[in-house]
């Protein structure tokens, strides 16, 4: 079949989910001998990945909604690289690239992404932008947010779930790396429950550290890990000074770019977002590494995580809750061997990286032929 030339935007600086999800899939491609592009902030973490890995990338670093500069040169990107697929990957490259192909001599196939749950803005200037023929199709990363896009009156015809994938042969089982979490100053025998996401109101620190206070006034010991961006500033260490945890009970990454060795040492995933979130990367890994997960139940967490097969699902915010799951997984070793084999089979039937890589590969074909 054809090799494509496809153009991935992505308006993010840090390091998230949907950017993780748009480089492992241009690498996917790459593989396979399409040929793929970046438009990203220079000065963002995207940006310098790609680079490393040698792909195309141009500077999208768009200044508010209606930047005359950054609309004309996604239009000469356009018209002189002729992509057959422009992929966006977040709010506002989509945004963007609406208007660019509104005004551009050469007519890319759009294809949006939509990776969160924020409800979509109801202004007449988004309604034309997200129902417009010019985006030729979505991709909804799990079930829930299929629905909030049909709900919003776009044709069903044009949303298409895709599952973000995971990296099966980054994150996998293996034996404990006791070296690496001595490198953490962490004992052999230590317990390790870790919240991995970086670190905001949405992602829900703040309940992890209320259930972990619940627990350690019953007595148990364990060492709760946070990694992801800020996860190592003083505002979280100010929680746990807040709920009277001691912080001797925490351990504060950062940013990490070796996630697999936390996991590895991990006995207890947990998620705690209270919304934003679609379908959660750190349980997808978390998962693929026979990590037994307790997350919250919004948007597509359901969609993965099957309450009492692989993990548990709590209600959000309700950290009483969240306490009550980790203390069951805690108590039971053999529950928590359970959930592990279940959450292997789990990623491997439905949340490769190889998998959502066929499945968009198969999607920009299908509109290419329509074009």
């Amino acid at each position: 079949m054809k090799k494509l030339r496809i153009l991935h935007i992505t308006e993010s600086n840090g390091f998230s989910g949907g950017v993780n999800q748009s480089y492992q899939l241009a690498k996917g491609l790459s593989a396979m001998g399409h040929i793929n592009y970046f438009a990203a902030p220079e000065n963002g973490i995207l940006y310098q990945m790609v680079k490393k890995e040698n792909f195309n990338v141009f500077n999208f670093k768009p200044n508010g909604s209606l930047d005359i500069k950054t609309i004309k040169n996604l239009k000469k990107l356009f018209e002189e690289y002729k992509f057959d697929v422009v992929h966006t990957h977040h709010s506002r490259a989509h945004h963007y690239s609406f208007i660019a192909k509104k005004i551009s001599d050469y007519k890319p196939v759009i294809i949006a992404s939509r990776r969160v749950i924020h409800p979509i803005p109801k202004n007449i200037f988004a309604e034309i932008r997200y129902k417009s023929k010019d985006i030729d199709a979505y991709i909804a990363v799990c079930e829930y947010v299929k629905k909030i896009l049909t709900d919003y009156g776009i044709d069903e015809k044009k949303v298409f779930v895709i599952y973000s994938g995971v990296d099966t042969k980054r994150f996998r089982p293996q034996d404990v790396d006791f070296e690496f979490k001595k490198s953490l100053r962490l004992n052999n025998n230590d317990f390790v429950i870790s919240h991995i996401g970086n670190f905001s109101d949405e992602k829900g620190q703040i309940y992890t550290v209320k259930a972990a206070k619940i627990l350690a006034d019953k007595g148990y010991r364990f060492k709760l890990l946070f990694a992801g961006m800020r996860t190592d500033s003083e505002d979280i260490k100010k929680l746990f000074k807040d709920n009277q945890l001691s912080l001797d009970y925490g351990v504060f990454l950062g940013l990490r770019m070796d996630v697999e060795n936390i996991l590895n040492i991990t006995d207890i995933s947990v998620n705690s977002s209270i919304r934003g979130e679609a379908l959660s990367g750190s349980i997808r890994e978390s998962l693929a590494s026979g990590v037994p997960v307790v997350a919250s139940d919004i948007g597509g967490n359901s969609e993965i995580v099957k309450d009492g097969y692989n993990g548990f699902l709590f209600k959000p915010s309700k950290y009483e809750d969240l306490a009550q799951k980790i203390e069951i997984l805690i108590k039971n070793y053999n529950l928590r061997k359970e959930f592990s084999q279940n959450a292997i089979k789990t990623i491997e039937d439905k949340f490769t990286i190889d998998r959502m890589v066929d499945d968009t590969l198969n999607l920009y074909y299908k509109y290419i032929k329509k074009v």
